[in-house]
């Protein structure tokens, strides 16, 4: 059975304000920086997303996605072009942990492969149990 996007309950598109008040409550959870326009994001990353959920879910670390830009260059409010740079400013996708309201700032770029975001999941949850 192929697992979806879809089939992973905790894959919510947030906003910048909802991922501002995950940090301000001190919550523990990985954002997907993502932009319409990246065909890494869109194409390449997606089909091996479901796994790299499941997986930290199944550890209680929550995943969700920001999408950032509808066009190259063009943010969809300052908000969004803040937090980016907060995150580590441009490269998609971006995936950013934050570690009880904490934004770690090693964000890895371009991690879209199966095999690389297996490894960026054990690496996510080592680090959170630390």
């Amino acid at each position: 059975m192929t697992v979806t996007v879809q089939d992973v309950g905790s894959f919510s598109d947030l906003n910048p304000n909802e991922v501002r008040q995950k940090i301000t409550d001190g919550e523990t959870f990985v954002v997907n920086v993502v932009t319409d326009w990246c065909p890494d994001c869109t194409e390449r990353q997606r089909p091996h997303l479901p796994a790299f959920i499941q997986t930290l879910k199944t550890v209680g670390i929550p995943v969700y996605q920001m999408t950032v830009q509808h066009e190259r260059l063009q943010f969809l409010s300052e908000a969004h072009r803040s937090l980016t740079e907060e995150f580590g400013g441009h490269g998609y996708p971006r995936t950013v942990l934050v570690v009880k309201g904490k934004i770690q700032t090693d964000s890895k770029v371009e991690v879209i492969t199966e095999i690389a975001l297996k490894e960026l999941a054990s690496e996510l949850i080592e680090r959170v149990g630390e």
